[in-house]
């Protein structure tokens, strides 16, 4: 395993920054990889049951094996144009983006793919920009994410969600330095470089003033990913924290005690948030969200501080032991 150093500039720092929300593509290429080597029992277990079963049914089971599979290998190499940066725009954007690749880089990243048994003829005809060839893989995409992803969506975007919650509280309270310390052990922060302790590539980039983009990613599980060509804008995606079964538990009990909105709130608030980042995480609008953050707040569930025009939520000790499933004497709900 080797250990990837990625080196910032001052405008680097200036130009590193979360993004808003799950990105489609590195969902579903994560999703592929989990679905090929099989890790993560307890978190994808079900989620894979399910996916082979859903893929099964609908007859794209030897689709998806012959043609996602191959582009996307559990490797240390697949091609970065599956992942552009329309991913964060969502599915129909990022595949008419891969579609839209240039010949000359479909035969550079798709040649670097080495293939299994059978799979050559298939890499041929998309190494060559073959219109077939890339319509069938548009196809396939969609047709996979729309039985094993979009069902998933909610939680998947949930969990993102809550990591991302994590990383604008250290940005607010610390700068990009205390973002980037946020991401230990997983990454480690020694200004002026990032270090990737797990990463299978053990190479250096510079970033040149081009800045980082970080996405947490539900299907990310055993190491940070990155870009492989150093050229292109770097993103790193990283695994964002599943909740645990009892978690999911306790979203129920939540949802019925408070409702689905408030709670959805209260969980919003869980590492801050100001009121228009509350409203748009939970789907609702300003005047809804100040209702819902008033009887929190009433409750003695949140605090909430004013900074000029700006009101910033954060979980009261009480909010926080009802949002962890604690008792006041806090000990976990159903442990002994």
């Amino acid at each position: 395993m080797g250990r990837m150093r990625i080196h910032f500039t001052r405008a680097d720092l200036a130009r590193t920054h979360v993004v808003s929300g799950p990105d489609v593509m590195w969902e579903v290429v994560g999703s592929l990889q989990a679905l090929q080597a099989g890790y993560g029992r307890r978190t994808f277990g079900q989620w894979r049951w399910q996916a082979r079963h859903d893929l099964r049914d609908a007859g794209l089971a030897r689709p998806v094996r012959d043609r996602l599979f191959p582009v996307t290998p559990h490797a240390a190499y697949y091609p970065d144009l599956l992942t552009p940066v329309e991913g964060g725009l969502g599915l129909d954007e990022a595949v008419d983006a891969i579609l839209s690749t240039p010949r000359r880089r479909l035969c550079t990243e798709i040649g670097r793919l080495s293939g299994g048994p059978g799979q050559g003829a298939w890499l041929d005809d998309l190494r060559a920009a073959r219109s077939a060839a890339l319509a069938e893989l548009g196809a396939t995409v969609r047709a996979y994410h729309r039985l094993s992803i979009e069902p998933h969506w909610p939680a998947v975007r949930a969990c993102v969600d809550s990591d991302l919650a994590r990383r604008r509280q250290a940005l607010r309270e610390g700068g990009v330095h205390d973002l980037l310390n946020s991401f230990r052990p997983m990454m480690r922060w020694n200004s002026p470089v990032l270090e990737i302790p797990a990463h299978p590539s053990g190479r250096d980039v510079h970033l040149g003033g081009r800045g980082l983009v970080l996405i947490p990613s539900y299907f990310t599980r055993l190491h940070p990913n990155t870009i492989f060509d150093a050229r292109l804008p770097q993103v790193i995606t990283y695994p964002a924290v599943h909740p645990a079964v009892a978690v999911a538990r306790r979203d129920v009990v939540l949802d019925r005690l408070l409702g689905d909105t408030r709670a959805a709130a209260l969980r919003g608030v869980a590492g801050g948030s100001t009121t228009s980042e509350l409203a748009l995480r939970v789907g609702v609008s300003l005047p809804t969200i100040s209702h819902h953050t008033g009887i929190l707040r009433d409750a003695g569930l949140i605090v909430s501080r004013r900074t000029a025009t700006t009101v910033l939520h954060t979980l009261s000790p009480l909010g926080e032991e009802l949002l962890a499933g604690r008792s006041r004497g806090g000990h976990e709900r159903g442990a002994g």
